[in-house]
Order: structure tokens, then C-alpha cells, then sequence
């Protein structure tokens, strides 16, 4: 009888942004596949909660480093020593150093998984240093592995496993007299949110609403600059929600303003969904969108064309909106499909060449 394999995720945290709920969904797959799965948590941080999790799935929160350093590497090193893991899934870059460090103590391949295209300059030196300890680097792009493997940093091993999407049953898209727009993205640099408000603040003589669904971080400027802009009645800030994409069965397009992704997965959500797109004309997001003809991209820090790509949506009769929004659905079902990209991970765990 074939010994069950024992698989070990690391993760800076439980946020629920789309590199966790991707991890989360790729952990459940291997409880339900026979795996044995423990995830580490670097920071006690679970916006999971109330998610209907497999008792067979085992998460570890480690407490805030700040005050515990020495409590947390004792435990993280005590969790290797007693799990002894198969295989180590990182997912983000400091899961990754982490697990890097671990792979120089313990036996196990290690898999890293990158899922944003750019990297920070304060990381540039040790991820470049400590890449060879990686067996293989999973990205969610082919911009990201280009990105990375074309600066040397990272090796020329990488493979592309694109997100996975549940694609919901079609439904009929209500008609409100209002144009709304949905955006769901937590309030970090990389969404570059002050782009999109002075976008929406150049649109506020037309009749729309900006619904943004993502975790404010205790930030007072977003609603700070939204008063200064006067743009109250166009932009709803509503927080972070435990089932975000319900907000995008009511839109009529969804728009994003990021300078750095990896492969969005609330740009997937949307076009499952059969949202129509405007974002910015970045890598990841150029991968989804132009294959997909789906919407409209913008140059990336620029409100100008942000707001023009935006009116050229709102212009649209409601007919052709709804074919580019059919266009993206169909693309993600042949692209993104859950049952595809488990089965793509499960292969690449399995595979004896790691």
C-alpha cells in the first residue's frame, strides 16, 4: 500500500486575497484526494472564518513576530520536525525565504509559488541568493515566469498553473437605472486605488456608482481623498466582505486600477460571472483580457485614459456588454476550470522530476 503523501503550505497569512483563496481551494483538493495537508499561517491573520473547511485539513496561526520571533521559529522548526513533510507549497515571496530556510535544515522538495509579476526592491537580493534551494516555481502567469526567470531570479524550471475558477450557473444580469461598477481588491500598493478615484473624480458629472469590496487596513485616506475629490456619491466603500463576488451579480462591468498582478483573480471571478473589464494595461491582466476581448485597457497610473476607457463602457449599448461580458465567461470555462488546474497541481506534486 502506497504511503500517503504529506504536503506542507506555507503562507504569509489567512487574508482572503486571490493567492489565498487559491491555496486554500488547492489544499482542500488534496484532504479530498487522500493527502494529508497542514497549512502554516506566518501571521494570525484568518478571514476564512465560517468557510466550510475538511476536519482532516490542519491550519497553524503563528503569532505576530514582533513580540515572538523566538516562540514562532521554535514552532515552525517543531511543526517540520514532527509533520515531515513530503512536499512544501510557498506561496508569496516571504512563505518562500521561509520555506528556503527550512529546506537548509529538513529533507522535502519545495515547491514556490510566485503570484504577482514584480517584486518588491527590499526582497531582490536574498530571493536572488537563496533561488536554487527552490525544486520548482509555480506561476500563475506566463508574464510573472518571463518577469522573473528573464532577471535571474529565479531558475529556468518554472512551470505556468493558471488560477482556478468555479464558473457559476448563468444567470439573468439585473438592470439598475444607475451604471455599477464593481471592484474587488484589498486597499494595498499594488492596487493603486488613488488612480481610479481620480479617474471616477474626471466621470463625476455622469450618473454611476463605484462599489469597491476589499479590507481598508484601518487607512483613513481613501475616504479622505474621496471627500477632497468629491466623489461621495459615486464611490461605496464596503469593506471587506466574506463572500466577495456576490457583489458582482448586480455590476454591469468591473474595473480595476492595479500597477502589479500576477494573474487577478477577481478579474476571473468577474468574467465568470460575465462581467465586462476595464483595467489596467498590465501583464497578468493583458493575458485575461485581449485573448478574452472582454473589455478595454488603460495605461497603468493614468486617470486620463482610466476615465476614458471607463466612458467607452458606460457608452456601450447594454447588449454589447453583455456579448463582452459572454466572451469573458467563455474563456475562463475553457482556461480556468477548476477540475483543469487541480489536476495540472496534482501532476506536478506527483511528478518525479521535482
Amino acid at each position: 500500500m502506497a504511503r500517503i503523501k504529506k504536503i506542507l503550505f506555507l503562507t504569509p497569512s489567512m487574508s482572503k486575497g486571490g493567492a489565498e483563496t487559491q491555496l486554500l481551494k488547492l489544499a482542500i483538493y488534496l484532504v479530498s484526494a487522500g493527502y494529508r495537508v497542514h497549512i502554516v499561517s506566518l501571521k494570525p491573520i484568518n478571514e476564512f472564518e465560517g468557510f466550510s473547511l475538511p476536519p482532516d485539513l490542519q491550519i497553524t496561526y503563528l503569532q505576530e513576530w514582533k513580540y515572538n520571533g523566538l516562540v514562532n521559529t521554535r514552532k515552525l522548526l517543531g511543526i517540520c520536525a514532527a509533520f515531515k513533510p513530503d512536499v512544501v507549497l510557498a506561496f508569496m515571496f516571504i512563505a518562500i525565504l521561509f520555506a528556503r530556510v527550512l529546506k537548509m535544515r529538513f529533507s522535502f522538495r519545495l515547491i514556490s509559488s510566485i503570484r504577482i509579476s514584480t517584486i518588491q526592491t527590499k526582497w531582490k537580493l536574498l530571493f536572488r541568493l537563496t533561488a536554487m534551494l527552490d525544486d520548482v516555481v509555480v506561476y500563475n502567469s506566463q508574464a510573472s515566469k518571463l518577469c522573473f526567470e528573464s532577471r535571474g531570479l529565479a531558475r529556468h524550471n518554472g512551470v505556468v498553473i493558471h488560477n482556478g475558477i468555479s464558473v457559476p450557473a448563468q444567470c439573468e444580469r439585473p438592470r439598475g437605472q444607475v451604471f455599477r461598477w464593481v471592484c474587488i481588491a484589498h486597499l494595498r500598493w499594488n492596487k493603486d486605488y488613488k488612480t481610479l478615484f481620480k479617474a471616477i473624480s474626471l466621470l463625476k458629472h455622469r450618473s454611476f456608482r463605484v462599489c469597491i469590496v476589499g479590507d481598508l487596513d484601518k487607512s483613513s485616506w481613501p475616504r479622505q481623498m474621496i471627500a477632497e475629490l468629491g466623489i461621495d456619491a459615486h464611490v461605496e466603500l464596503l469593506g471587506f466582505q466574506q463572500e466577495a463576488v456576490s457583489a458582482l451579480k448586480g455590476a454591469d462591468a468591473f474595473v480595476l486600477s492595479s500597477i502589479s498582478e500576477g494573474m487577478p483573480n477577481a478579474i476571473l471571478e468577474a468574467m465568470a460571472h460575465g462581467c465586462p473589464i476595464v483595467a489596467t494595461d498590465i501583464a497578468g491582466i493583458r493575458e485575461l483580457v485581449q485573448p478574452a476581448a472582454c473589455g478595454f485597457l488603460s495605461a497603468a497610473g493614468n486617470e486620463r485614459q482610466l476615465a476614458a476607457r471607463m466612458e467607452m463602457m458606460m457608452q456601450l449599448s447594454a447588449g454589447e456588454r453583455i456579448r463582452k461580458g459572454q466572451q469573458g465567461r467563455a474563456f475562463v470555462e475553457q482556461h480556468f476550470e477548476d477540475k483543469k488546474v487541480m489536476a495540472d497541481w496534482l501532476r506536478l506534486i506527483n511528478s518525479p522530476s521535482i
